[in-house]
């Protein structure tokens, strides 16, 4: 990243130009995969990123400052696989030797948008910003654009309450590099077939996003906040692990719906400082509208025909999540000591499920719930009037919980996931 940044008078701004290079490669466990899943892939995703970004602010008069600004970025993308497949006789058995299927694209991709907007101080207890932003979106795979209206009220009523509204328009592309087309006509006869050839391309998601909530000083230590947000987005995106690669593919749903409240809480007095988060979220989908090869066969009583008649929660939908911690530091002529300890909870991410008839509703259950609790001190050593010396000790899972994230069966998910053990850290910093 290469910035430069001024300041002139009213005028503030700063230019970027940034480059990326990233690269993920999945390599199979060959033999076990082909004898166990009829298939083994070796993925690498290659992907080569440059692009601008300018930022600027006005103050114009005493009531409003502009901002705008406008952004650029350039993707390719090399995906190289290389799948070992059985060919399959008459009786869908293997009827040879295994053989190497290569599949190789390339992918391109040019994002640019920009944006203005207003922060109008209309009385002094009343701000409303206002504006709105161009996106364009043109790859291998897709040609999008949308304009994006975006408004938001701020009202304080008096010195101790924040109220605030908005609503906002979103354009969001698929990433280049989480799109796979494969070569259908060379799996046909093999034990890599999918079942489907149906390959709609990835197109971009377009939400509406409304959000109201409330922030209230009880006293000068402690502090509530009340959010409620609801979006409704067309062709929402969502990605998953397909197959045997750990690598991530993208897809859409023709509609998704996601909406929650999160309460907040704070409190701070002398040395001791504690927090509480609770957020009630309900994320759902209808409709595989891309990438439908990735979820096999279509037809009567298969996830495709379910999926499209029915809305299914999203894979990532948790209904209650939850964060909470308390610390305490004591300061001393020669430094300052702080203890912490915070917890997680989480009321279990979705599952696959049995409807009545016996037939499957993706992620139509849950896992149980799961918590983790940590602690820490951290020790920081003073002299010459500044703190040099840092160091510290966390304790992560203190209670060492086992607990399961994914059990393997669900929309995307492909093999189970724990969380992590019990883990010690040590971390030693030195300040100049």
């Amino acid at each position: 990243i290469l910035s430069y940044q001024k300041s002139a008078g009213d005028l503030n701004y700063q230019l970027s130009a940034y480059g990326r290079s990233s690269r993920v490669h999945f390599e199979p466990d060959l033999l076990g995969d082909l004898f166990f899943n009829g298939e083994a892939s070796d993925v690498a995703r290659n992907l080569y990123s440059g692009g601008l970004q300018l930022d600027a602010s006005y103050q114009l008069g005493d009531y409003h400052t502009v901002r705008g600004g406008f952004m650029f970025l350039d993707e390719y993308v090399a995906d190289n696989s290389l799948t070992g497949v059985f060919p399959l006789g008459a009786t869908g058995n293997p009827s040879g030797p295994a053989f190497n299927i290569p599949d190789n694209q390339v992918l391109h991709g040019i994002f640019a948008g920009a944006y203005l907007q207003d922060e109008w101080k209309i009385l002094p207890q009343v701000t409303l910003n206002y504006g709105a932003r161009f996106d364009e979106f043109y790859s291998s795979f897709d040609h999008e654009n949308q304009i994006s209206p975006r408004v938001n009220l701020i009202y304080q009523p008096t010195a101790s309450t924040t109220l605030h509204a908005g609503y906002s328009r979103y354009f969001t592309p698929p990433p280049p590099e989480a799109v796979f087309s494969p070569n259908f006509t060379a799996y046909n006869g093999t034990s890599g077939s999918t079942g489907s050839t149906v390959n709609s391309p990835p197109k971009a998601e377009r939400a509406n996003y409304f959000d109201a909530g409330i922030s209230q000083k009880l006293n000068r230590n402690l502090t509530l906040g009340l959010d409620g947000y609801y979006k409704s987005a067309r062709n929402q995106l969502d990605d998953g692990l397909f197959g045997q690669s750990l690598v991530l593919d993208t897809f859409n749903y023709t509609q998704g719906l996601i909406y929650g409240v999160e309460a907040t809480a704070s409190y701070n007095q002398g040395g001791f400082s504690a927090y509480a988060n609770l957020a009630y979220s309900i994320a759902r989908g209808k409709n595989w509208s891309s990438s439908q090869f990735l979820f096999g066969a279509d037809g009567p009583g298969t996830d495709l025909n379910y999926v499209r008649n029915n809305w299914i929660y999203l894979d990532h939908d948790q209904r209650v999540s939850g964060s909470f911690g308390v610390s305490y530091t004591w300061k001393q002529a020669r430094g300052r000591t702080t203890v912490y300890c915070d917890a997680l909870y989480g009321s279990g991410l979705r599952t696959d499920a049995a409807a009545a008839d016996g037939s499957n509703i993706p992620n139509g259950g849950s896992l149980p719930h799961y918590w983790t609790v940590n602690m820490g001190v951290e020790q920081m050593f003073r002299w010459s009037g500044h703190d040099h010396l840092r160091a510290r000790l966390d304790v992560e899972n203190v209670s060492d919980n086992t607990y399961e994230l994914r059990d393997g069966s669900g929309v995307g998910v492909n093999a189970a996931q724990f969380g992590q053990r019990a883990g010690f850290f040590g971390t030693l910093s030195y300040l100049f």
